[in-house]
């Protein structure tokens, strides 16, 4: 072979090295790529998961249309329906109470005995009617006088027809009315019946001011004086366009306001922020508030894992309500 000849074969040769090098250097470099990718996206992962994990954890509710409603309870105790005061019109000490409460009376029956000032003589107090002893109002040995309007006992009319009543406050009668329907529970006995509003009233006591509400039941079955029951009495309110959970409703010096979802985006990825929204109160009840100045399709904050305020970088992964 001559010279020529080799030198064209040593070039071959070489050219093919030489590409056979280049094309490791390139699968090379491709592979540290790879790598280098796996480890930035790992390590942007494990960041991410770090920095959320480090965040405070976010529930959100949309606001809804619709009514509030009031509640109002309160404890008391039946008693019947039509009673009436019997006050002393003697002056004197009492000797004997010849009944006791829940007694059934019959016109012109004795039921107490008076010893009379001066003379010393016996004066027997009767029933001007027939009824029951709904409550008596001395007992023996005390003086009794007819200027200090002593009332001897109350005595209630026989019927089917019993009264309890609930106290309730300025506030609580702005959403009570004739037409309120109450629930009434019988603590002893696990049942309820059914009743009305028969009267609604000024109150005021030394203790207590506010509004009287009687409540009429009427039960041929069973006797209900002093049966202690639980009142509950609720109340649609108007209709709203905007309600949110208490929960969510924040106030301050400035006034009260939300604080929304918001979402943002940073080198990590998308997330969220906390923004604080002002709106103007119209009205509560137990569980939701009226509001103004909220767009309904914003997510409001109920609760959260930590302290947030307008602006805190938060996690929200969302309940399926947007």
């Amino acid at each position: 072979m001559d010279k020529a000849e080799n030198c064209k074969n040593h070039s071959k040769w070489k050219n093919h090295s030489n590409g056979k090098k280049e094309f490791q250097r390139e699968k090379s470099y491709r592979k540290i790529f790879a790598v280098l990718t796996i480890v930035l996206l790992t390590l942007t992962f494990l960041s991410k998961s770090f920095y959320n994990y480090r965040l405070p954890v976010v529930m959100a509710s949309l606001p809804k249309q619709g009514r509030l409603i009031f509640t109002v309870e309160g404890t008391s105790e039946f008693t019947y329906a039509h009673t009436e005061s019997v006050y002393a019109d003697i002056d004197g000490k009492i000797r004997e109470i010849l009944v006791d409460v829940g007694d059934e009376v019959k016109a012109d029956q004795t039921l107490m005995r008076v010893e009379l000032n001066g003379t010393g003589e016996m004066y027997d107090v009767r029933a001007d009617k027939d009824g029951i002893i709904s409550w008596v109002g001395v007992s023996k040995g005390i003086y009794v006088s007819s200027m200090q309007n002593t009332v001897l006992y109350e005595i209630a009319e026989k019927s089917e027809e019993w009264v309890c009543s609930l106290i309730i406050s300025e506030e609580e009668f702005e959403h009570i009315s004739m037409e309120s329907v109450p629930v009434l529970e019988l603590a002893d006995r696990n049942e309820s019946v059914e009743g009305e509003i028969s009267s609604i009233f000024g109150y005021d006591s030394q203790n207590l001011q506010g509004y009287k509400v009687n409540i009429t039941v009427r039960s041929a079955d069973v006797s209900l004086a002093g049966e202690r029951v639980k009142i509950t009495i609720k109340e649609d309110g108007e209709q709203y366009d905007t309600l949110i959970p208490v929960a969510a409703l924040c106030k301050d010096a400035t006034g009260y306001y939300v604080l929304i979802v918001q979402k943002n985006n940073s080198v990590l990825g998308e997330g969220y922020k906390a923004h604080r929204m002002s709106v103007d109160l119209l009205g509560s009840d137990e569980s939701y508030c009226a509001v103004r100045g909220l767009p309904t399709d914003e997510l409001v904050i109920i609760a959260s894992t930590g302290e947030i305020m307008d602006g805190s970088n938060v996690f929200y992964e969302g309940d399926g309500t947007r």
